[in-house]
């Protein structure tokens, strides 16, 4: 070990001095220099934070007001929060987050951190995390390994986790600094841990700035802590993987932060919703956790891996996706790939690299050539909705467009005129909700029906068939064709309430065990353009039928080299 102090006088180094340096000299002073930094790292482990993925950075950069995150098993969900709040709690931002914490920051504030149970989750978990505690195995390249934990040395009470951290209290009390001259210390920070198996009573008291959830927490929890935010203009965040048994309640979550953070037309700006993907964990073996996921079934793979809602296990077309998944070939499902030897992905379950992607929301050109389908579900109460789709010459359906009409026939028939204008839209095949285009269009006129009202305008709709059969047509259109390796179903990314309602279009629960013997019907949710395709592929659709002439386009060959 080279004796820095004997070599050079650190403090007395500038640019122009340090390349005057003889080389022994120099040797000695980078070697200090070094020192110093690996030191710093360990005692400021925050400063060197780097996200695991790109919707970790998204957390960071949030400025809702609950922020809700769904991560598979080890995907970084609750590391992130964590490093999140103790940014704010201390005044010390890692470099890579650096500006959306200048944004957040308010000085000295109140955290509340909840689990479920102190003694399992708390101890052996949380405060790991955050305890900053010496290295006591080797740190050079192939030794031990170790972690410094999240909170600054140089912010606890005078260095030390003990003076920090109150056993009798569940608090730790930390040191906020200046971020901009860590010499200036701007007061102290108090971070309360609590757990779910407290009375929802003992919650009922204290403001806090910033409250995390680690994992699902109990609706009457979860009320209590949405009042205390409330006087400071807080913030709420859940970290969670989705259970996968459904006797665990948790449709509170999807129905009150789920549904309203994710894209879509149900968004709401104060909420932010993100999916943890734990195979975007740049900080894991994803090799090994893949062998291990390989062994779960597609439903726990979707929760335990991608960060999916349990009620997605549930879903009436489950393929569905708007975003990209795989298909092996050979198995003839979806599948979460793996590394092969030659570093090829292959199905974890046959071996097989047959497999691609596959989405079924894209941006296309629709072609005038190809005939239009549009199917209609009115309704007295709620907006009038309409689809229309294309088909082309392979019989493969395109859905180029939606539309949701406030109003009557009149309104309907103005706003349908206009887009079918836009977009050049020859409409072949006209049909209707069969259920409602057979009741009467206004409790004052019983005589008159839906399907009447709209002939009277011009807008000719036949009824269609309320089949459950076409429900199972599309799951079938869903699946990628072996000969082209596509999907045969595709919806243009503009159709936004579609991808919404399609992502969400479940089963209902059945509400005792006895009840399943009964048929599952759909829940009265998100069902409107699900069922607006359903009665389009019990049409089933055909070029040839709805085409005035030969067919003019054919179903290309397999496309080679797509594996």
């Amino acid at each position: 070990m080279v004796d820095v102090a004997q070599k050079v006088d650190l403090t007395e180094l500038n640019a122009k001095s340090i390349v005057r340096l003889p080389n022994d000299a120099f040797r000695a002073a980078l070697s200090g220099v070094l020192q110093i930094a690996q030191t710093d790292r360990k005692e400021n482990q925050l400063l060197y934070y780097k996200p695991a993925h790109e919707k970790a950075k998204l957390m960071h950069d949030s400025k809702a007001d609950l922020i809700g995150v769904g991560g598979g098993n080890r995907s970084s969900k609750t590391e992130s929060v964590l490093v999140d709040f103790m940014a704010l709690a201390t005044g010390v931002f890692p470099h890579v987050i650096r500006d959306s914490c200048i944004r957040k920051f308010r000085g000295p504030i109140n955290i509340r951190i909840v689990c479920e149970s102190l003694k399992t989750v708390l101890h052996p978990i949380i405060l790991p995390k955050l305890k900053w505690w010496k290295w006591t195995g080797t740190d050079q390249p192939g030794g031990e390994k170790g972690h410094w934990g999240w909170v600054p040395k140089t912010c606890l009470l005078d260095g030390s986790w003990d003076r920090s951290w109150s056993e009798k209290l569940h608090t730790l009390t930390v040191l906020c600094r200046d971020p901009d001259n860590f010499d200036v210390v701007l007061g102290e920070t108090v971070i309360q841990f609590m757990s779910y198996d407290q009375d929802p009573s003992d919650f009922a008291s204290g403001t806090f700035h910033h409250i995390l959830h680690d994992e699902p927490p109990p609706y009457s929890i979860w009320v209590e802590n949405q009042a205390r935010v409330l006087d400071v203009d807080g913030r709420l965040c859940l970290a969670m993987t989705w259970p996968d048994d459904p006797a665990i309640p948790v449709d509170w979550i999807f129905d009150e932060v789920y549904e309203k953070g994710v894209p879509g037309p149900n968004k709401d700006p104060n909420i932010d919703w993100l999916e943890y993907d734990t195979r975007d964990n740049i900080h894991l073996n994803i090799e090994a956790t893949l062998k291990k996921a390989a062994r779960w079934s597609k439903t726990t793979q979707g929760v335990r891996l991608q960060g999916r809602p349990i009620r997605f296990s549930n879903l009436i077309h489950p393929l569905f996706t708007d975003t990209t998944d795989w298909w092996c070939f050979k198995c003839f499902e979806k599948i979460a790939p793996e590394a092969s030897d030659d570093g090829k992905a292959r199905c974890p379950s046959c071996s097989t690299q047959e497999i691609g992607p596959f989405c079924h929301v894209l941006e296309f050109d629709h072609q005038p050539i190809f005939p239009v389908v549009c199917v209609i579900d009115p309704h007295p109460r709620k907006p009038h909705m309409l689809s229309y789709f294309q088909i082309d010459a392979s019989d493969d359906i395109w859905q180029v467009a939606e539309l949701i009409v406030e109003g009557g026939v009149e309104e309907v028939k103005h706003e349908a005129d206009a887009l079918e204008e836009s977009l050049k839209l020859a409409v072949k095949l006209s049909l209707m909700d069969p259920n409602m285009g057979r009741s009467p269009s206004s409790a004052h006129n019983r005589e008159t029906t839906w399907q009447d009202e709209f002939g009277e305008i011009g807008m000719l709709f036949e009824l269609a068939s309320d089949s459950d059969i076409g429900r199972g047509r599309l799951n079938e259109y869903l699946r990628p064709d072996p000969m082209t390796l596509d999907p045969r179903f595709h919806i243009h990314s503009r159709c936004n309430t579609t991808i919404s309602q399609m992502k969400r279009y479940a089963w209902d629960d059945f509400k005792r065990t006895m009840d399943r013997d009964i048929k599952q019907t759909p829940r009265d949710k998100n069902d409107d353009f699900p069922t607006n395709i359903k009665y389009l592929m019990n049409y089933d659709p055909s070029f040839r039928v709805l085409h005035d002439g030969p067919v003019i386009l054919k179903r290309p060959g397999i496309r080679r080299g797509m594996y």
